[in-house]
């Protein structure tokens, strides 16, 4: 979770008068943030990530205030809710970075501390929530020095004078030589085009990058101009009014911008009102408490919401900063917090029996311990991987499954986003080759399992299925050493496996059978093709087996194939 570092004196200064620093750590931990530390000159709070109203000093101690009952401001709207002025979007910004919103605020104080925090603020929110600038990103802007409307698309290579410097340089050079082009020009990379923003003499901003020196922000503004870009509408927007409610409280007029797309437009920040009901007993029976009306609404008005009983239903009108309220049960959670869950009392689970794992998971649990009992050591990997190791490498020519008779189809992944990820395994053996291809400086034999998920499309299903994978290496690795560990767990699993010699890409000719039970392939076993091998950079002999569990713990079959050995036994 992001730790947000305040300055101490300017957010004592914005907190009820005889704040103390335990009454922080106190009041913190009640809201449930945890306080790491209380200097002479920072605070430091730990916040959660769906809190980001709560990254800047401001947004803080104003739910502080809210948590003790200090403050009776619950809700912002524009006092003028005219344009300042207007942003044309132009049409090749769609295909960059195509949202965009605007905020003005006048008589805004940015003196002392004011500044450092706010930057602070849409630096951390652009990072977290902002996915490193991806999701949105903010620009802070003179709006004496501006000279509006502004335009706002994706350019080829221009100059302008960016942030802290003194002379033009082109975009692709910002991007290539400056600390900010550097870590976040890869979101630009590909598109062949520059987002920036432009007023009357030229750019303001390279949009997601760097501002220019000319609307520069100092401690002397007193008419700050905020753009907010990206790649959604919603977050873009939501963003917006969130920093407007933060210019309020900071004693600022705040005007709205036209935003005119093609075809369309839209007035940010909107500070829209949103309203959610929920019955008392809801929220009672859910969180085990009983409140009564009055002092739900007390509670409410503590997690910052304004609240009244409308006939049988309680409407909350949901804060315009809150970014993280979807639905009821998020007021419920809020409640909840604003109750105290020091005061709720935990009720046992009712249930009619202890719990126990499902037969099949106790059946995963004893192989898993055989093999490791064995000498194996357990890998794990992951589901995602390509054509070129799941076939190519294995020698399979065609969309095959690890048994030589059957034919299966394989789940690619749509709008894949990189070469090395696009498709579910449909086995296990290519991931524990790769693993074994990674670590041939260690000494030999190496011996490797994994029990988990492969996927496959079989007659236009997607099935999910439990596989059991095991690979030896070593100068002495052979089809009998192979087969004796099969031998081990069909005498563990109580069950009759019987080999069926085979032929599959992945194996030698000779030296592969498939692995029978109740007369139908269940898996393979044998020794690897040099070729695979050499396509995984392994120079020791492998052997190995795959066993589909979804098919070796069929309950009918296997069941019946139990009762018919016990009644010869006994004869």
């Amino acid at each position: 979770m992001p730790v947000i570092t305040f300055n101490r004196e300017y957010l004592f200064g914005l907190l009820p008068k005889g704040t103390t620093p335990e009454s922080v750590r106190e009041t913190s931990y009640k809201m449930g943030f945890e306080t790491e530390r209380i200097t002479e000159k920072e605070v430091s709070i730990e916040i959660t990530p769906n809190r980001p109203d709560l990254y800047s000093a401001i947004g803080f101690a104003r739910a502080y205030k809210n948590f003790e009952h200090k403050s009776k401001r619950l809700k912002y709207e524009l006092q003028d809710a005219s344009p300042e002025f207007s942003i044309t979007i132009g049409k090749e910004a769609a295909a960059v970075r195509p949202f965009i919103a605007g905020i003005v605020a006048h008589g805004i104080s940015l003196s002392g501390e004011a500044l450092p925090d706010l930057i602070n603020f849409s630096e951390k929110l652009s990072e977290t929530y902002g996915r490193s600038r991806k999701k949105i990103a903010i620009g802070l802007h003179d709006l004496s020095k501006m000279e509006p409307p502004l335009h706002y698309n994706a350019y080829e290579d221009e100059k302008y004078i960016p942030l802290n410097e003194k002379k033009e340089r082109l975009f692709s050079d910002v991007l290539k030589g400056s600390e900010k082009g550097l870590k976040y020009g890869h979101i630009l990379r590909g598109t062949g085009r520059y987002p920036a923003l432009k007023d009357r003499s030229g750019v303001i901003s390279l949009i997601p990058i760097l501002n220019s020196e000319r609307t520069r922000v100092t401690n002397k503004t007193k008419n700050l101009f905020v753009d907010i870009t990206g790649m959604y509408r919603e977050p873009v927007e939501k963003t917006a009014d969130m920093m407007a409610s933060i210019f309020e409280d900071m004693g600022a007029s705040v005007r709205p911008v036209s935003i005119i797309y093609s075809g369309s437009e839209r007035l940010t920040p909107s500070l829209e009102k949103r309203y959610l009901s929920i019955p008392l007993s809801m929220a009672e029976s859910e969180i085990g408490i009983s409140v009564g009306y009055n002092n739900i609404i007390s509670l409410a008005n503590k997690a910052g919401y304004e609240a009244a009983l409308v006939g049988n239903e309680v409407r909350f009108r949901v804060p315009e900063y809150r970014m993280d309220v979807i639905n009821e049960q998020d007021i419920v959670e809020d409640i909840a917090i604003a109750y105290g869950y020091d005061f709720i009392n935990p009720l046992p689970v009712a249930s009619s029996q202890a719990g126990s794992l499902l037969q099949a998971e106790s059946n995963f649990e004893t192989l898993s311990e055989e093999m490791l009992g064995m000498g194996f050591s357990e890998a794990v990997n992951t589901y995602l991987t390509n054509e070129s190791l799941n076939f190519a490498g294995m020698r399979i020519n065609d969309i095959s499954s690890y048994l030589a008779s059957e034919k299966i189809g394989c789940i690619t992944l749509k709008n894949s986003k990189s070469a090395s990820l696009t498709m579910m395994r449909t086995w296990l053996l290519p991931s524990l080759l790769r693993n074994l291809g990674s670590s041939v400086h260690e000494s030999m034999p190496q011996r490797l399992f994994e029990l988990d998920m492969a996927f496959a499309e079989r007659r236009k299903k997607i099935s999910e299925e439990y596989h059991l994978a095991a690979v030896s290496a070593g100068p002495k690795a052979n089809l009998n050493e192979i087969k004796s560990v099969l031998e081990e767990i069909s005498y563990l699993a109580d069950m009759q496996f019987k080999a069926r010699e085979s032929e599959h890409g992945s194996f030698i000719k000779g030296r592969c059978a498939e692995i029978i039970l109740h007369g139908a392939p269940i898996g393979i076993f044998g020794e690897l093709h040099p070729e695979v091998l050499h396509n995984f950079g392994i120079e020791e002999p492998v052997c190995a087996f795959e066993i589909n569990l979804d098919l070796m713990y069929d309950e009918e079959k296997t069941a019946s194939s139990k009762s018919v050995r016990k009644k010869n036994s006994g004869n």
